[in-house]
């Protein structure tokens, strides 16, 4: 699979990049159930309220990420890398339109307006994860959430 979408190069420790796989998960509503499986998987959280708040910032990016797909590129899959390395964090990856980092109400996490029905989700997530960082082109967009602070790798 071909992937166009914005990508930084993973954060390696000491030139080993072992500690990463990926998952590439159809753009159905599945896809966020399948990624918090296989975060819970390979990631101890420190306690109840950490694992809640990181893996409801991860559904809210991956349900993003899902519905990108099904307007722009309902062919291909939504790509979950995880990091446990040195550095862990997960990398929601998408071939939609590109997030717009000029747009402060998303990016910063400000979200809709109150009396909005949609777009709280990025606004949610940053609020779980403050680290949540993006990188994007028009062809796609990589939502990274750091997961140091919230545990350790198993």
């Amino acid at each position: 699979m071909t992937r166009t979408a914005a990508r930084p190069e993973p954060i390696v420790a000491d030139g080993d990049d072992d500690d990463w796989f990926c998952l590439e998960l159809p753009p159905l509503a599945v896809a966020a159930t399948v990624a918090r499986s296989a975060i819970r998987r390979v990631f101890t959280f420190d306690d109840p309220d950490r694992e809640s708040s990181f893996l409801v910032a991860l559904t809210e990016i991956v349900t993003n990420a899902i519905d990108e797909h099904r307007v722009h590129a309902p062919d291909r899959a939504v790509v979950v890398e995880v990091g446990l390395g040195r550095f862990p964090e997960v990398r929601v990856i998408d071939e939609g339109r590109g997030l717009d980092l000029t747009d402060t109400d998303d990016v910063a996490g400000e979200g809709p307006a109150p009396t909005d029905q949609t777009g709280r989700g990025l606004a949610l997530a940053r609020a779980f994860v403050p680290s949540l960082s993006f990188v994007t082109s028009p062809n796609g967009t990589t939502a990274i959430l750091p997961l140091d602070g919230f545990g350790s790798p198993r």
